[in-house]
């Protein structure tokens, strides 16, 4: 069955939809090298503030926080305080990596029902918009915490890129464009949301005025960033700001209390390890399924190889090379919706998923000829039990930082508070909000990922490391929903093996699969080439203009490159 994502969610996603459509199949950036560090991010202003926090004697934490603050700024249809994020450290002096999880939480009264008993028209749009869509924001208290615990240099100091925006405003760029566009074309055919969206439709979508290139906007978040630079963490745990998000989730009918604020911190998790050609992969693990899911395709493509008779995979004509990969993803994906979930409340049998010996098993049934009934995938053991940018960061020394932020869908829950200006996020649409229900992506998924009072949602995000001899060599994350897995396993892959710079690797197109529902999407450049050879494989094949967008560094011994996707026209900085 067919799941079509609403136009809210494919303006948010669809990347490409002002640029020509080979703009990303075609261009092959020449890298730019620099020496002392580089951050990739999908803003121009974003990677800047990054690199002014470098240069004032910052670490890659401090510059992380800055970019992530200045996101907020620039890209708030798809990130900001109101939401949460992963952020993947290694710590080149310890040689350490350490998996910070401040993803939002459900509230503490939350339970498993609170959409399934709601009347039957109202259940999907409940999670997906208003302040029951809303889970606690994990975004700030999350980075002034870790920036108290790994940076160099006050909050106030690193907050600064971000307040000079606020104050001066971002000048409208395409992908700002494109977001506007397709909101307004999704709220004229809902035109109630404006009167019960008022802030955001005002301050966010320019009360229904199109942009321009080049107009300014000024953040409406600029008094959150003044109180964070003032209070601190304080203004989150009790102070002002949480205060106010109470007050609007109050009037609204919402259920989040002040508990739930004074327990918001970030998770410090071990990093998943494994290795792939010689290199240490270092991931994301629950609550995020990307990590499982990117380890589990690149286990599997080994495996696929030691079989008899097979080439290795880069060696293999196009259309065989991507009939492996999506085989694989669509394993993973099979598995992601079975097993994953928040492993602090349901046991995650991440050992059995990663085992080489469950790759090999998977990777017997990968048929270079065709594809699979649906119920051929994943799922072969019996477990022990059952909006978004990213960014990276990367200096001298190898330290480094993967980092992928999220509200979820475009412009989260719709919902503005409205002394702080601060978009909230709709991820309680990313538990099974509605057993049986696909969510706002499409993904279905089972009890693991139930709703439960202060438990994560399952996420796509995947941050990515991957070391060799102790330094880091590569740099990856992606935004799209689960687009961001496949995103970031393939821009890796360009890499990793086909040795493409950072910049190449982003803009080279790309495929998705999911395994439900039973469509393989493929950029414009790939649809040309390739539909017939993979229709003949029983595929059904869709053209897709975007398939998520990704940030990526790439250290060579000549210097460090950077590759900010064009189709939410990034840019790196460095120096």
């Amino acid at each position: 069955m067919k799941h079509p994502l609403p136009v809210t969610l494919i303006a948010g996603i669809a990347f490409l939809a002002t640029m020509s459509p080979t703009c990303a199949d075609e261009t092959k950036p020449a890298p730019m090298t620099y020496q002392h560090g580089v951050v990739a991010a999908d803003h121009v202003a974003a990677s800047a503030a990054g690199v002014e926090i470098l240069k004032q004697g910052g670490n890659v934490i401090d510059a992380a926080v800055a970019t992530a603050f200045a996101l907020s700024v620039v890209r708030p249809a798809s990130s900001g305080l109101g939401g949460g994020g992963f952020l993947l450290y290694w710590d080149a002096e310890r040689k350490e990596a350490t998996a910070f999880d401040y993803r939002e939480r459900a509230p503490l009264a939350a339970t498993a029902d609170m959409f399934s008993k709601l009347p039957p028209a109202e259940r999907g749009r409940a999670s997906q918009e208003g302040i029951l869509a809303a889970g606690v924001p994990g975004e700030m208290a999350g980075l002034c915490t870790i920036l108290a615990k790994h940076g160099r240099l006050p909050l106030a100091t690193v907050l600064g890129p971000a307040l000079r925006l606020a104050r001066e405003g971002v000048a409208i760029d395409e992908h700002d464009l494109s977001i506007q566009r397709g909101e307004l074309a999704e709220w004229k055919q809902h035109p109630e949301r404006a009167a019960q969206f008022p802030l955001l439709w005002e301050h966010y979508l320019n009360t229904g005025k199109p942009w321009k290139l080049g107009d300014r906007f000024f953040s409406p978040q600029r008094p959150a960033l003044e109180s964070l630079a003032k209070h601190g963490i304080a203004a989150v745990k009790g102070g002002e700001i949480a205060t106010a998000i109470l007050e609007e989730s109050r009037r609204r009918g919402g259920i989040m209390t002040g508990d739930d604020f004074q327990h918001m911190a970030p998770v410090a998790r071990t990093p998943l390890r494994s290795t792939y050609r010689g290199y240490e992969v270092l991931t994301m693990p629950p609550p995020s399924s990307g990590g499982i899911a990117l380890l589990q395709t690149l286990h599997m493509i080994e495996a696929w190889e030691q079989q008899p008779n097979h080439k290795p995979w880069k060696e293999l004509s196009d259309a065989d090379r991507l009939q492996v990969l999506i085989e694989a993803q669509k394993h993973a994906f099979a598995d992601r919706a079975e097993y994953l979930g928040d492993a602090d409340f349901v046991t995650v049998p991440s050992e059995q998923l990663l085992s080489r010996s469950y790759a090999a098993h998977l990777a017997e049934k990968i048929d270079l000829t065709r594809t699979l009934a649906a119920e051929a995938y994943g799922r072969s053991f019996t477990p022990d039990d059952a909006g978004t940018t990213h960014f990276c960061v990367m200096d001298e020394q190898g330290n480094a930082v993967a980092c992928t932020e999220t509200i979820n869908t475009t412009y989260g829950s719709l919902v503005v508070e409205p002394k702080f200006g601060i978009v909230l996020n709709n991820e309680m649409d990313d538990f099974t909000a509605v057993p049986g229900q696909a969510n706002a992506f499409g993904l279905r998924q089972s009890a693991a990922n139930s709703i439960a009072p202060g438990k994560k949602p399952l996420s796509s995000m995947t941050p990515t490391i991957v070391l060799k001899d102790g330094r880091p060599h590569f740099i990856v994350g992606a935004s799209g929903g689960p687009r961001i897995i496949t995103a970031t396993t393939q821009v890796l892959l360009q890499m990793l093996e086909f040795d493409r710079s950072a910049a190449t690797a982003v803009s080279r197109p790309r495929s998705h699969h999911q395994w439900q529902p039973h469509e393989l999407l493929l950029e414009p450049a790939l649809y040309r080439d390739l539909e017939t050879a993979m229709e003949q494989r029983g595929h059904s094949v869709k053209k897709a203009n975007s398939l998520a967008a990704t940030q990526a560094i790439r250290w060579t011994p000549s210097g460090m490159d950077g590759g900010s996707d064009p189709r939410k026209h990034g840019q790196p900085r460095g120096w």
